[in-house]
């Protein structure tokens, strides 16, 4: 299996304005109003990952002046051509502005007194459902000509996409599902010190890096209990060409849209330990994190596959989960795409319960192999011919 991993980013530009009502101080009444310029970096997911081709329609905004909180939670939408504080205008202070804004972090957002985190923040167990949260930092601004400040907004998540291929011209794989396993699901997010201006652009989908100082923030050290995310689709046809077929990315770079794309926690894992992990007698037990990749995987008797003729070797009755052991190292605003390579070695390992006098799991796909002796000629007695005389 091979991982690869890219950076996300994009440009866009939005104009707006932003306010608040708590623990007001002294402002200029002559100055303009406060607007933006937005920015994020690429993301995956038409309704709700963001980037250049798919800008947020509303975000919130904090902001300190003088040591005090100048606005508190004010919204910005979207609104035809423009950017609209729905909470009432706001004006530049005297003073430098510092600005703190997120989307997506919901309840778990703390101002904290200036020093915002997002509090426990927990990943949606729902793939759908997942949010892409950005957030964006912006130290003391002061109006431009325009009285804008911009904003470039970061992803806080890790993006996780896979593919497949198949290298064996003997077999013929449909995959219908992928499941992440024993990975943290909640974590806290703090907000780094410095601007998150410079924006990241990569819609051409090279590998890259990105260099994490104060203008990223950090996550905590995971901590607590674990879950598994899962996807299910359409079976995706994996012919034994060597052709990778996407299976939750999409292949149009200016876009990258696709429901099934997660967004999950950045973190450091172990793999599960496949051998003498387990306990017998009992059901294997996982420990460490790890793939189910759900499909049917069928041997190729003749140059072309035939479903009616061909035998199924996994997932005869239907689609079963075949277990592949991975460590994962994933970083805030990254894409990880995983290509599960059928074909090579073992097809991974039976997640289900194993023979009770042998409980390590399974493999999948084991190949044949021969091991080739021929039986040496035996002699037996021998035998006289009796040449006849002449006459």
């Amino acid at each position: 299996m091979k991982t690869r991993h890219f950076l996300l980013g994009a440009t866009g530009l939005l104009a707006m304005a932003s306010c608040s009502n708590d623990d007001l101080v002294g402002y200029n009444h002559d100055g303009d109003e406060i607007s933006f310029n937005v920015v994020t970096n690429a993301g995956t997911r038409a309704a709700d990952v963001y980037c250049n081709n798919n800008m947020p329609g509303a975000f919130e905004v904090w902001a300190l002046t003088d040591g005090k909180t100048y606005i508190s939670g004010d919204a910005i939408e979207y609104e035809g051509s423009k950017w609209v504080n729905k909470s009432g205008t706001r004006y530049w202070p005297e003073g430098a502005v510092t600005f703190f804004a997120h989307k997506n972090a919901g309840d778990a957002f703390d101002w904290n007194n200036g020093a915002p985190v997002i509090n426990n923040f927990t990943v949606a167990n729902d793939v759908a459902q997942q949010n892409d949260l950005i957030y964006a930092v912006k130290t003391t601004a002061k109006p431009n000509a325009a009285g804008q400040v911009t904003l470039n907004f970061r992803h806080a998540l890790s993006q996780i996409v896979f593919a497949a291929k198949n290298t064996n011209k003997n077999l013929y794989v449909e995959v219908s599902g992928v499941s992440v396993c024993k990975v943290g699901e909640t974590n806290t997010f703090t907000y780094g010190t410095g601007d998150t201006d410079d924006n990241i652009i990569n819609h051409d989908g090279t590998v890259g890096d990105i260099t994490y100082g104060n203008n990223w923030g950090k996550w905590n050290a995971l901590s607590g209990g674990t879950a598994t995310f899962a996807v299910d689709f359409d079976a995706v046809a994996v012919a034994g060409d060597n052709t990778a077929v996407s299976l939750t990315s999409d292949n149009d770079a200016d876009k990258e849209f696709n429901a099934n794309a997660m967004l999950l926690l950045p973190q450091n894992t172990t793999a599960w330990a496949v051998e003498g992990d387990n306990v017998e007698g009992k059901p294997v037990d996982q420990q460490g994190t790890y793939f189910l990749v759900k499909c049917s995987i069928w041997n190729v008797a003749g140059d072309t596959f035939n479903k009616d003729t061909d035998i199924c070797l996994w997932g005869k009755d239907g689609a079963k989960e075949i277990a592949i052991p991975v460590a994962f190292n994933w970083e805030q605003g990254k894409k990880y795409l995983y290509t599960f390579v059928f074909g090579e070695g073992n097809g991974g390992y039976d997640p289900e319960e194993p023979d009770p006098d042998d409980p390590d799991p399974d493999p999948v796909l084991v190949p044949i192999t021969f091991a080739v002796t021929v039986d040496d000629f035996v002699p037996v007695n021998a035998t006289d011919v009796e040449i006849p005389k002449l006459n």
